[in-house]
């Protein structure tokens, strides 16, 4: 995929959420998904210290809110958190709801370039993230920089929406014809331009599906060693595919 057409992706998205964050703020609501207290138990059982959080692509924050909420999940553990998203709309929504909570912290930067410290996080999530992420090689990139984050004994998790996999999402479908900038010819298999809510086309995300083939190729000699991989959420409970990887080494253990 050239340059243009990723950055012409990128513009449709941010266009998004620069318009749209209150109404997708909305519909993100304070309990946390069913899939995460898999993630939260699995880091917490290799970890013997106050848990160091790193949530790339974190939006409004719901993922701090699910930790702060769910305690018994952490073992009472202390917890740090830090939660990076390109959208300053969520960013506000995320520190507004997380006022006063010395433990949560947010940045808005772009997860694609910022450079992140290497080994220091017990857990780095990736929710909700890949498919926004426009070729393969950038989402090979995060990848790569969110594993380079991972301290020893410490676990990636990552989820890749599975809406192509779901009728329901047929009807959401847009013609490429619509979007200014993007050569069809540049895009990659799985890629799609999806109408936001009933009615509009003038919402809409551009998104990729991830099944389980390129999820093998884009983990594949990360610095990691697969965990579990699962479906959770949503209808049915398989709209995310999971992957947790995690990083050999010995975790410290608390005093």
């Amino acid at each position: 995929m050239n340059a243009s057409t990723q950055a012409a992706l990128r513009w449709i998205n941010c266009d998004f959420y620069s318009r749209h964050a209150a109404d997708f703020d909305r519909t993100r609501h304070p309990g946390g998904w069913p899939g995460w207290p898999r993630v939260v138990e699995t880091g917490v059982s290799r970890i013997g210290r106050p848990l160091r959080v790193l949530d790339l692509g974190c939006g409004n924050g719901r993922f701090a809110l699910f930790l702060e909420h769910n305690p018994e999940l952490l073992s009472h553990r202390r917890f740090t958190y830090h939660g990076i998203d390109l959208s300053s709309e969520l960013i506000d929504n995320a520190r507004a709801a997380t006022a006063g909570l010395d433990c949560i912290r947010f940045q808005v930067d772009d997860i694609e370039k910022r450079p992140l410290d290497e080994a220091t996080h017990d857990l780095v999530t990736l929710f909700g993230v890949l498919h926004h992420l426009p070729s393969f090689d950038s989402r090979r990139r995060t990848l790569e920089r969110a594993a380079s984050a991972v301290a020893p004994g410490g676990l990636l998790a990552v989820t890749c929406w599975q809406f192509a996999d779901d009728p329901r999402f047929e009807d959401r479908r847009l013609d490429w014809s619509s979007a200014a900038g993007i050569d069809p010819a540049e895009l990659e298999p799985g890629d799609h331009l999806l109408r936001w809510g009933p009615g509009d086309s003038r919402a809409r995300r551009y998104c990729h599906h991830t099944g389980e083939p390129e999820l093998d190729r884009l983990v594949a000699n990360l610095p990691l060693a697969e965990v579990t991989r699962y479906r959770s959420d949503g209808h049915g409970g398989r709209q995310n595919l999971y992957w947790l990887g995690a990083r050999d080494g010995a975790a410290a253990s608390l005093p």
